[in-house]
């Protein structure tokens, strides 16, 4: 069997940084949070999926056509050849250490990003081997979807 050694990513929420807009906080993909992004549409799957096993976490909306969903994980560990193949197939990406995420602006009227999911203190980040899990089965039961 393969692996790639993917490097961990982060999402700092303690130490917020500076966003991609000067004020605006923004998190940082780096060692002991992983980030995941997908088209909004299989987010939503994921999400629910994800939810019934009481594993939902963090989930940014990020503004386009289509729109991506970003979920906030756990650390990245080894990955598969098979998965990463899977995870083009289905347009799901891994975001790269150092990636930096703005966060939702404090008024709902700026627009940016939003959460779909808000963090919750005290509560653990889903294991991101969750959340392409949920993915992957998501969309081998969704054959139909378009990355649209």
């Amino acid at each position: 069997m393969t692996l790639i050694s993917e490097p961990p990513a982060s999402v700092q929420l303690p130490g917020l940084t500076q966003g991609l807009v000067p004020g605006q906080p923004a998190l940082v993909v780096g060692d002991t949070v992983g980030a995941i992004s997908m088209r909004a549409g299989l987010g939503a799957e994921t999400n629910a999926m994800l939810s019934l096993h009481l594993l939902s976490g963090p989930v940014l909306g990020i503004p386009g056509h289509p729109e991506r969903w970003v979920f906030l994980t756990g650390p990245v560990t080894p990955v598969r050849v098979d998965t990463v193949l899977d995870l083009v197939r289905i347009d799901v990406q891994l975001l790269a250490p150092g990636t930096r995420l703005a966060l939702p602006p404090r008024s709902a009227d700026e627009p940016g990003p939003r959460w779909v999911v808000r963090p919750r203190p005290g509560h653990d980040l889903p294991p991101w081997q969750a959340v392409v899990s949920a993915a992957r089965s998501t969309s081998s039961m969704c054959r139909n979807w378009s990355n649209s």
